[in-house]
């Protein structure tokens, strides 16, 4: 009997003995690959690191240590970067965007983190990682601070940014983004130039882009400029390079959304219709895409198809307010108030700090005569513009406008930013950068 319970002990000392060797066997396989894998992300890891910016007493003094200079500059080209590519899907090796992506800052010295362990083990290999050094100067002139700065890439001794001028801080470090971003990924600077209406700077860098060896950017280098030379009404140029960007990539869509555009301006709406269908195969989730069937069924007076591909874009949710005006405004335009109505009602939803979709809304509230709502939305307008015209009364209290004050009102404001909802329109059908996998 003693011997059977000596028995079970010692199979329940082996049964846990085992259970043990079980566990330290899978936390030593689990530590194994999470040491593996941060050597292959070591080794992997091509970084260019910003070394601090040196700075002048005077700004340190001010509270812009190189530290917090530094970080300022990484997170304005990293707003440069998300901004100009914020439609940018992955297919291919390399694309615009991804150089600035790399930037990063230097270790913190004596932490602890992921960035330091793998800064050591590349040193331990001898890895280098490349490098910007900068400095920021400041010389007292006739009363004004020039500020001088220098930023070098290492280890080739290569100047991203060399700047003389006199302006605040805060636009200082906003500018040496935007020169890095110049020098690093000029694609990428391009669209950000062009969306600023700096359309000879954006020029400039399409040129270098399409003088490098590297032709991964030209599509977006030629689409680009298009679209400049569509906004300066040079539409033969603008051809020239929307040709040439869909020879390089016959699926490329912001050249295929340009060129519907180019057509529906020239009038040639079969030709439109035609490539819009293409389209519409290729990327039927792009609310971009019927966006253009509309416009090129709108072209043939096809009426219900427009509607219906307007909507379409609608429910594929705009990432542009001016979409809503634009759909509405084509639904007012035929009868369809209420469905107009719905579709401003998305969008003042949708876009809540967008001045204009809520004039609009005014617009459209007033012509079913729902005027409490026409006014409140009037109001919210002006309180989100300020630079709109005041309606304020000469007591400080709200005035409460008629129908036709509200319908003057929203008539002089389209007449008055004619210009803005043209521009908006083509910045929203067209980012360089919106590319689909295929």
């Amino acid at each position: 009997m003693e011997n059977q319970e000596l028995s079970k002990v010692d199979k329940i000392t082996k049964a846990f003995e085992c259970i043990k060797s079980g566990v330290i066997a899978i936390v030593s396989i689990i530590s194994l690959l999470l040491i593996g894998s941060l050597l292959i992300a070591t080794f992997s890891w091509n970084s260019t690191l910003l070394e601090p910016i040196k700075v002048p007493n005077s700004l340190e003094e001010a509270g812009y240590t190189p530290e917090v200079v530094t970080k300022r500059v990484l997170d304005e080209i990293a707003y440069i970067n998300v901004t100009s590519t914020k439609h940018n899907k992955r297919f291919s090796a390399r694309q615009p965007g991804d150089e600035l992506m790399k930037l990063d800052s230097m270790p913190v010295a004596g932490s602890l983190d992921v960035k330091s362990i793998k800064s050591f083990i590349q040193d331990i290999f001898g890895i280098r990682h490349e490098t910007m050094t900068g400095e920021i100067t400041a010389i007292k002139e006739g009363g004004k601070t020039i500020y001088g700065v220098k930023i070098r890439q290492m280890p080739e001794d290569r100047i991203l940014v060399d700047l003389n001028v006199d302006i605040p801080i805060k636009d200082l470090i906003q500018l040496i983004a935007l020169n890095i971003v110049e020098s690093k990924d000029p694609a990428v600077a391009a669209t950000y130039l062009r969306t600023h209406n700096q359309d000879q700077r954006a020029l400039k860098m399409i040129d270098k882009v399409l003088q490098d060896s590297d032709t991964s950017d030209d599509a977006y280098a030629l689409t680009s400029r298009a679209h400049i030379y569509m906004r300066q009404n040079k539409l033969k140029l603008a051809q020239e390079d929307l040709t040439a960007a869909l020879k390089l990539d016959p699926k490329f869509p912001s050249a295929m959304a340009l060129q519907i555009q180019l057509y529906v301006n020239q009038k040639k709406f079969s030709n439109a219709l035609e490539l819009a269908k293409k389209e519409a195969e290729y990327y039927p989730e792009r609310w971009q895409t019927h966006i253009n069937l509309g416009d090129s069924y709108a072209g043939l007076g096809d009426k219900e198809k427009t509607q219906s591909s307007y909507l379409k874009a609608i429910s594929l949710h705009p990432s542009s307010p001016i979409i809503y005006i634009k759909v509405a405004d084509y639904l007012n335009s035929i009868g369809k108030i209420a469905d107009a109505d719905t579709v401003l009602h998305l969008g003042t939803t949708s876009f809540p700090n967008d001045s204009a979709t809520f004039v609009m809304y005014a617009d459209i509230l007033t012509k079913e005569d729902k005027l409490e709502e026409a006014n409140e939305a009037l109001l919210k307008a002006y309180e989100l513009n300020h630079e709109l015209t005041k309606i304020q009364g000469k007591n400080g209290k709200n005035v409460i406008l008629d129908k036709q004050a509200l319908l003057s009102k929203s008539a002089e404001f389209k007449k008055g930013h004619a210009d803005f909802f043209s521009r908006s329109m083509e910045d929203a059908l067209d980012n360089d950068f919106d590319r689909v996998a295929h």
